[in-house]
């Protein structure tokens, strides 16, 4: 769902959930997997539910973060 038509809510969407998604993970420095989850959904809706995992993995392709397996936990890749 990167490309949005006229029924795309916007705040759904994964470029606008990586942005916040981004920020959540900058502000915790290192975060869980479902804590970040539930604070994404507290912020914005459960909605994100359906292209949550979507938008780690855009995030991942793109070199921003990485997943700590031993933690189950994400962060941000400086640089």
């Amino acid at each position: 769902m990167l490309r949005p038509d006229k029924h795309t809510d916007i705040k759904y969407s994964i470029v606008f959930l990586s942005a916040v998604m981004m920020k959540e993970i900058l502000d915790s420095g290192i975060i869980k997997y479902d804590d970040l989850k539930s604070s994404l959904v507290d912020k914005i809706g459960k909605g994100i539910t359906e292209n949550y995992e979507y938008t780690l993995s855009y995030l991942f392709m793109l070199g921003k973060i990485e997943y700590v397996d031993k933690l189950d936990s994400i962060k941000a890749i400086q640089g």
